[in-house]
């Protein structure tokens, strides 16, 4: 049970975590005005990762309420809120990877 858990607030985390980086990498005197920007376009691409996950969050857990009411009509929506909960995962993994390079602007740093 604590794995499910875990799972769907996995993405919560990885924001909390990033935001912290952010705000060092942010204070650091040697981060130019343009590595600045960069993180601020991050920071505002996280922020819509994660309003993107809740509404597919809410929506998963009202339709198994629904699941209740309507019966068997409910179950699409719950799987499509899984499918999309965990495409946004996996973009969000892909985008740890680039992350630096962005920051940078260096291509050739990006992790395997």
């Amino acid at each position: 049970m604590k794995a499910i858990i875990n799972w769907f607030i996995a993405p919560y985390k990885t924001v909390r975590s990033e935001f912290q980086l952010f705000l060092h990498l942010k204070n650091q005197e040697t981060t130019s005005k343009e590595e600045k920007m960069r993180i601020t376009q991050l920071q505002l691409v996280n922020i819509m990762l994660l309003v993107i996950y809740s509404v597919f969050f809410v929506a998963f857990f009202v339709y198994i309420g629904l699941l209740f009411v309507a019966g068997w009509y409910a179950l699409s929506g719950i799987i499509v809120g899984l499918i999309m909960m965990s495409l946004i995962r996996v973009m969000q993994k892909r985008y740890l990877k680039r992350r630096d390079a962005f920051i940078k602007n260096d291509p050739t740093i990006i992790e395997s």
